[in-house]
């Protein structure tokens, strides 16, 4: 990978601003409901809250660390409208491509209604935290992150020099992480491959910070990204089955017909076991890029 003049200040002080913007821009369209609000602002909290992490070796920890906390549960107050969201669409999608003799009772009414509902609930109490003094703090934390971000004094040299490591340990926790989901097997391998996932966001987002200077880290980026799309699909297949679980039980309560849930139910578990396949040799392409 070819060297710029670019100190690592200037990789990361870009990247947390970048971040920060995207949440504090975007917080009245997260209040009205607007379309991918509440999606950006979320992929922008974990942005942040995993730059922070892979390069802590950089940062004053006793200012970033409880940061990184508050992050996580503004992160898991968005998650709640944004994966009602996802299952709705995920659901519906897959509902309508199965055969109509597999569709039996109110399968789709039922669907759209418990995650209309879940959507609204969450959603309000996502626009209810913003409004309180916790949520303040958070915002003035972030404030003063991009004005004086709290960084040790060997961020000034070179940005190849002080990151390069740093993204090196980045792609070797993502092995280790994969390296155990493939010696276990059901729920714990599930658990693992979802660790592997966390970590192979945490090598993209550290990649893509350091290709906003050197172009020539796009590709390890891309190959990152592939590994967490892969692994996401796999992740959203977990989610979805939970679900799938909890409306099969209310259509039951209601007298409906189950069938078509376990038809849905049968589909996921398909879905997991392919997005691991292709996550393992995404994992092991973006472990060669990232090391050429």
């Amino acid at each position: 990978m070819t060297a710029t003049h670019a100190t690592a200040y200037d990789v990361v002080r870009q990247y947390l601003g970048a971040q920060v913007e995207a949440i504090r821009s975007r917080e009245n369209a997260v209040k009205d409901n607007a379309p991918d609000a509440v999606h950006k602002t979320r992929v922008a909290t974990r942005r942040l809250r995993s730059t922070l992490r892979t390069f802590r070796p950089l940062f004053h920890a006793e200012s970033t660390e409880p940061l990184r906390a508050e992050l996580k549960w503004y992160a898991e107050m968005l998650g709640g409208p944004r994966d009602a969201e996802v299952l709705k669409q995920r659901l519906t999608e897959a509902l309508s491509a199965l055969p109509p003799d597999a569709v039996v009772g109110p399968v789709g009414a039922r669907l759209s209604a418990e995650l209309d509902a879940r959507h609204a609930l969450t959603h309000a109490e996502l626009v209810q935290v913003m409004g309180t003094a916790r949520y303040r703090d958070l915002t003035k934390a972030l404030e003063n992150l991009t004005q004086t971000p709290p960084l040790r004094s060997q961020t000034h040299h070179s940005m190849t020099e002080v990151l390069n490591p740093l993204l090196t340990e980045a792609t070797q926790r993502v092995a280790r992480r994969w390296e155990a989901a493939q010696a276990a097997s059901g729920k714990e391998h599930t658990e693992l491959a979802h660790e592997a996932r966390k970590k192979a966001k945490a090598a993209r987002y550290a990649f893509e910070a350091v290709a906003e200077f050197d172009p020539s880290y796009k590709d390890a980026a891309q190959a990152w990204e592939q590994v967490t799309e892969a692994l996401g699909t796999g992740q959203d297949s977990v989610v979805t089955r939970e679900r799938l679980h909890e409306l099969r039980t209310a259509a039951d309560c209601a007298g409906e017909p189950t069938f078509t849930y376990g038809v849905l139910y049968g589909l996921e578990l398909n879905q997991q076991e392919g997005a691991h396949n292709r996550g393992g040799e995404a994992i092991q392409h973006a472990l060669t890029v990232s090391s050429q």
